[in-house]
C-alpha cells in the first residue's frame, strides 16, 4: 500500500483487499468479545475501531508493512494503543513475536488481562507516556503508532523516544491526521516539521513522501469531507455543530462544519 497522503483511489483499493477483509472479520469477532468481557468499554473508547474513516486504510497499511518488514520473531510495540483487535490479530499471525501495548490509562490493564485469559494469549500491556517509555534502547524490532500523534502536544519528544527504543534497522510505522484548514491537529506546517523530526532518526522506506499544500489539496485526497458524503457513519463526530462552536470558543474559525482532515501514512527505518 502506498505511503504519503492517502488518496481516494488507494482507499477504495484497500476496501477490496484480502487484508482488509481479514482484519474486518477479526475486528467484528473482537467487538463481540469486548461486549461480553467489558461492556463499559464503549462509554470510554470508540467501540468499533476498525470502521473509522482513516483506520480502514491505516490498519491494512500497518499490517502489510509488518508483513514486509517484520522478521516474524522479535518485539513489536503498539504505541498509544488503547485496546483494539489489532495486537491480537498480530499475535495470532506472529506467534513467536513479543507484542506489547502501551497507553496512559492504567485501567486498560484489566481489560487486556481479561482478553488474554479468554484467548489464552499473551499481549502485554503497560502504562506509559509515549514520551517516556520504560524500555531499554533498541528494544523493539518494529513500532507502530496509529493516529496517536495528533492527540499529543510534543511531536519532537515522542519521535525522539520512539527512535530511542527502536533497534538499528528496525521500523516505525506511523500514521497521523492532518488538518487541511489548520483548525485542528495536526496543521500542515506542523506536519512538515514532524516529518523533519523523523528524518533525524529514520530513513523513509521506498523514498521520501513529503507534504505540500498543493499535494494535500488534490481532488483525489481522502478527507473527512469526502467521507461525510461517502459514509458519515465512519466519522467519530456525532455532533459536528457543537464541535464547530467549540472551535470558535477557542479562537479558531473553522472553514467547514466538520473538521476537514486528511491522513498520512509512512514506514521509516531506524538509522
Amino acid at each position: 500500500m502506498k505511503q504519503g497522503i492517502v488518496k481516494i483511489s488507494e482507499y477504495k483499493k484497500a476496501l477490496e483487499s484480502s487484508t482488509f477483509k481479514a482484519l474486518e472479520n477479526y475486528s467484528d469477532e473482537f467487538i463481540n468479545l469486548q461486549e461480553r468481557l467489558f461492556p463499559e468499554f464503549s462509554t470510554r473508547w470508540v467501540k468499533d475501531s476498525f470502521h473509522q474513516w482513516s483506520r480502514q486504510y491505516e490498519y491494512p497499511f500497518a499490517a502489510e508493512a509488518l508483513d514486509e518488514y517484520f522478521p516474524e520473531k522479535g518485539r513489536i510495540l503498539d504505541a498509544g494503543s488503547g485496546i483494539t483487535f489489532f495486537p491480537y490479530y498480530l499475535k495470532e499471525k506472529y506467534p513467536d513475536a513479543e507484542i506489547e501495548c502501551c497507553d496512559y490509562d492504567p485501567k486498560l490493564k484489566t481489560q487486556f488481562d481479561r482478553v488474554n485469559k479468554e484467548k489464552n494469549t499473551g499481549v502485554n500491556y503497560f502504562t506509559a507516556d509515549i514520551k517516556n517509555v520504560e524500555r531499554p534502547d533498541g528494544h523493539y524490532s518494529s513500532i507502530y503508532c496509529i493516529s496517536v500523534l495528533e492527540h499529543t502536544d510534543d511531536y519532537e519528544a515522542v519521535v525522539k523516544e520512539l527512535a530511542r527504543i527502536t533497534k538499528s534497522g528496525g521500523h516505525l510505522i506511523l500514521t497521523f491526521d492532518i488538518s487541511i484548514d489548520g483548525s485542528a491537529d495536526i496543521p500542515l506546517e506542523k506536519a512538515v516539521q514532524l516529518l523533519r523530526s523523523i528524518e533525524k532518526y529514520y530513513i523513509q522506506e521506498m523514498g521520501s513522501f513529503g507534504l505540500s499544500r498543493d499535494g494535500i489539496s488534490e481532488s483525489d485526497t481522502l478527507t473527512t469531507n469526502y467521507i461525510w458524503d461517502f459514509n458519515r457513519n465512519l466519522l467519530p463526530w456525532r455532533y459536528p455543530r457543537l464541535m464547530f462552536f467549540k472551535s470558535l470558543s477557542k479562537g479558531h474559525i473553522p472553514k467547514y462544519l466538520i473538521r476537514n482532515l486528511a491522513c498520512y501514512c509512512g514506514i521509516f527505518k531506524k538509522k
